[in-house]
């Protein structure tokens, strides 16, 4: 199925298109981003050590802050949606189902679009 972005979004395609995977990747980020504080290293293999020091502790706290910079964005900007329209929007957006009858096409794509404008504003990527 095709994903159709409005012209009047504004983005270009490809930075579109990158939210709305970003978007739909969001309960996987919502899990490894629950479950990184359970992440252990793996088991020593035996080989000698090189001579760079390794710190699993802050390559964990980078990887979370990522996550949760995405993660907020994504809630943040679905709670700008007016309520009515939010899970429409967020279930066409995820797992691509036609919008419901409480409203025309160019009412959904209005708050679709401005959507995915608002998750690429707060990832500071426009």
């Amino acid at each position: 199925m095709r994903d159709y972005i409005p012209k009047s979004c504004g983005l270009p395609d490809n930075l579109a298109n990158q939210v709305m995977w970003l978007i739909r990747d969001y309960e996987r980020m919502k899990l490894e981003y629950d479950n990184a504080i359970w992440d252990s290293p793996g088991p020593p293999d035996g080989q000698p050590r090189g001579s760079n020091t390794s710190d699993p502790t802050s390559k964990e706290a980078i990887k979370r802050a990522e996550l949760f910079k995405k993660i907020q964005a994504i809630e943040q900007s679905k709670l700008e949606i007016p309520e009515q329209y939010r899970e429409g929007i967020w279930n066409n957006i995820v797992y691509r189902t036609p919008y419901p009858s409480i409203a025309g096409r160019t009412t959904w794509w209005t708050y679709k679009t401005k959507f995915l404008c608002k998750v690429a504003e707060k990832l500071y990527w426009i």
